[in-house]
């Protein structure tokens, strides 16, 4: 199967998802629900740039927008996985709580800069917060504060509590992507081992056959992320998922299967 026509397929196949995303989330317009569009609104503007980082050819970068997207996927579906009160709780601690400690580090971490560098810059004294609100949120945001409430929203902590609260085992997965994109992100030696060894050690056949089985992991990644957003948008409004959805990506998956002999020249 040519790439141009797996592209083709991963396109549709995530457009019918994109519009069973939006019809689930547009249910309602409480303050959870508006939180959830706005993690997907995120989660699919970095999609879009993935695909076209895809079809560029650039799949190490496009590696590496992968983990912002399975990231917001899981705060997505980890505030989802709670009861309607906890629910509540979760978003005020994203938008307020956490903002808050946000504020403070950023505000230390400039002072620093200002006072190491000397250097007079707007950029950096608008993120200093005032003399009073530094005391108020200090006192508030003592470091074994800051570390409770920040933990459970770490990355493997959410996979952690949502394989729990939903049963979903195959999140675990998502694992493998947050250390795949932070090789790339920390440009660490098995981020070059990997980048040169496609450039410098391969032959044609096998640099094209890697690139396509990188392709197909990143576009494949992106459906199950999308169709994990869909099964957690179902279970709030109580809806089964569209056989006919279930079907289209049935079909994607189908689809990867013409680019598994590839396998057999790269081993």
């Amino acid at each position: 199967m040519p790439t141009k026509e797996f592209r083709k397929t991963f396109k549709d196949t995530l457009d019918s998802l994109h519009m069973s995303i939006c019809e689930l989330t547009l249910k309602k317009n409480d303050e959870f629900y508006k939180l959830l569009r706005s993690y997907y609104s995120f989660i699919n503007s970095r999609t879009q740039t993935l695909f076209l980082l895809v079809q560029n050819d650039c799949l190490w970068d496009a590696d590496i927008i992968l983990r912002p997207i399975a990231e917001c996927t899981v705060k997505f579906a980890y505030v989802s996985s709670f009861d309607e009160t906890t629910r509540i709780e979760k978003v005020r601690e994203f938008w307020v709580d956490l903002a808050e400690i946000n504020r403070l580090k950023q505000s230390n971490q400039a002072k620093q800069i200002i006072e190491l560098t000397n250097i007079d810059s707007a950029f950096l004294t608008d993120i200093v917060l005032n003399e009073n609100d530094q005391i108020l949120l200090a006192e508030k945001w003592t470091k074994q504060m800051r570390q409770r409430k920040e933990q459970p929203w770490s990355y493997n902590e959410m996979i952690k509590t949502i394989s729990v609260n939903y049963d979903f085992r195959e999140i675990l997965g998502l694992a493998r992507n947050f250390t795949q994109s932070s090789h790339l992100i920390h440009a660490d030696e098995t981020a070059l081992g990997v980048i040169l060894d496609r450039e410098n050690n391969r032959t044609e056949a096998q640099k094209e056959a890697l690139m396509n089985l990188h392709e197909v992991r990143l576009l494949s990644d992106c459906i199950a992320l999308y169709f994990w957003l869909v099964k957690v948008s179902s279970r709030l409004s109580d809806i089964d998922v569209n056989p006919e959805l279930i079907k289209k990506i049935n079909n994607f998956e189908n689809s990867k299967l013409e680019f598994k002999s590839l396998e057999k020249l790269i081993e």
